[in-house]
């Protein structure tokens, strides 16, 4: 049995490879840090977060970059003992590729490829040779390429105007029986998104278009997975299939999603000549396979046992010098306030996996509170929650803060009695997030707060739960995270 999704929260955009001893993972990560997620597992049961691509050690950093800009999808492959991952920085010069000889790295620096377009793709032939692919204007795009040094062969061409001509991209080239396989998705990544497939006996076309999507939740409504679409296929060493692909859950009726895209898996049948996903396009949540998936752990951290194999997410930069730790308490020099859009507020920040999380963290409330410090339910910079301690002339401070598309308000403000400590904590259902301070409720926001369907412009990323620091120091003792 398949548990979807197979890695929950906000992980768009999946990519899968095999390097002879594992299946790889790679997911976007928009605006932030460290760039493209990469997941492991042995036998496809068991998923983990391994590491990630860009990181400052090849020089990357998203300064400036705007909310859900920065990297989008990327593909993930593996040949002749070397990883390479392509992926879109829509934050700078636009399709990339790098490369490791390890999956821990390191990493080569970006090797920019083509500037316009997105969902860049590989595919490595029987020949060796390496052929790209990625949309543009009028469809899907494609050329032999020199993978490690990102310069393309020939110019690109175009090799499919896709089907419908409504946001076709995500392409992926496979071969099977002497033909070339074309998988895409179109519909955009919304509620109308799914994915095709076409076939040619030539990589550069023309592709007869399979008129049914091969993966959709168009007409499934009252489903609680919706948008499936973004697939990845690969052959296991049986000859089997299986795609990865990405899918949103609703909490309820309302058309609303807050913990963003996930990646989702399921088996793929081969059907008159044609791939087709789950039963006939459809999946489920508990998905009938040979395969049988654990879920995985909501994350948290020790600070005793320190922050290695931990999916922590940072806002646009590393920020490094602003992160101290001795084991037992962390200390965040906070600068830029979480509402900066174009900002490095000073965060660490973990995925909500699940509608029904408790997240908590300790903060100390001496006198090494010089600035704001506390746990932040954040969605981006124009929509987050905050439950913080501030000292004042007169003691400490508690604050609720709210802020919604450009409206920002102090929600409580409260005097509290000195102490040592003071446990902060958000718990969350599919409608509400409570804050609670010492077990007391200080305030509540709606799930639609963090929903992509209500933000005032387009936005791919998911919920993030974590700590934070503004304009001075804060310190967390023991650690943070879900059921810590």
């Amino acid at each position: 049995m398949i548990h979807n999704p197979i890695i929950s929260g906000f992980n768009p955009d999946p990519s899968i490879t095999y390097d002879g001893k594992r299946y790889i993972i790679a997911t976007s990560t928009f605006e932030y840090y460290p760039g493209v997620s990469l997941y492991t597992s042995e036998d496809l049961s068991e998923w983990k977060y391994e590491t990630s691509v860009m990181t400052s050690g090849n020089g990357f950093a998203l300064s400036g970059a705007r909310n859900s800009s920065g990297l989008y999808a990327a593909t993930i492959r593996f040949h002749c003992g070397r990883y390479y991952m392509v992926t879109t920085n829509k934050n700078g010069s636009g399709n990339f590729v790098s490369h490791s000889d390890s999956l821990d790295g390191p990493w080569s620096e970006p090797l920019y490829i083509y500037k316009d377009g997105i969902d860049p793709s590989l595919v490595f032939l029987p020949d060796g040779s390496c052929f790209y692919a990625q949309n543009g204007k009028g469809g899907l795009f494609g050329a032999f390429i020199n993978p490690d040094n990102g310069k393309l062969l020939e110019p690109l061409r175009l090799i499919s105007p896709g089907l419908s001509g409504n946001a076709t991209e995500a392409p992926h080239i496979y071969m099977k029986d002497g033909l070339y396989y074309l998988v895409f998705a179109e519909g955009g990544t919304e509620y109308g998104h799914h994915a095709v497939v076409g076939r040619s006996e030539s990589i550069y076309g023309p592709y007869e278009i399979r008129r049914e999507p091969i993966l959709s939740h168009v007409d499934r409504k009252g489903h609680e997975i919706q948008a499936t679409g973004h697939a990845d296929l690969l052959e296991l060493y049986d000859g089997s299939w299986i795609a990865v692909f990405l899918a949103i859950r609703v909490p309820g009726r309302a058309h609303l999603h807050n913990l963003g895209r996930e990646t989702f898996m399921a088996e793929v049948t081969w059907k008159d000549g044609w791939p087709v996903v789950g039963h006939d396009g459809y999946v489920e949540l508990e998905e009938a396979s040979r395969i049988e998936t654990v879920p995985m752990k909501a994350p948290s951290v020790s600070f005793a046992e320190g922050f290695s194999g931990v999916p922590l997410l940072r806002v646009r930069t590393e920020n490094a010098a602003s992160y101290e730790t001795d084991g037992r308490s962390l200390i965040l020099h906070g600068k830029d306030c979480l509402s900066d859009d174009k900002g490095e507020p000073v965060m660490l920040l973990l995925r909500q996996t699940e509608f029904e999380t408790a997240f908590s963290a300790l903060v100390r409330c001496d006198t090494t509170l010089t600035g704001r410090a506390g746990i932040s339910v954040f969605y981006n910079s124009d929509y987050h929650a905050d439950l913080y301690l501030e000292r004042f002339a007169g003691g400490l401070k508690l604050f609720f803060r709210r802020r919604i598309h450009d409206l920002e308000t102090i929600v409580t403000e409260k005097i509290i009695p000195q102490c040592p400590y003071l446990r902060l904590e958000v718990k969350s259902d599919r409608e509400w997030y409570a804050f609670l301070a010492d077990g007391v409720e200080v305030g509540r926001a709606s799930l639609a707060s963090f929903a992509t369907e209500c933000t005032m412009y387009m936005t791919f990323t998911g919920t993030l739960i974590g700590i934070f620091a503004e304009a001075g120091d804060g310190v967390f003792e023991e650690g943070f995270g879900f059921g810590s």
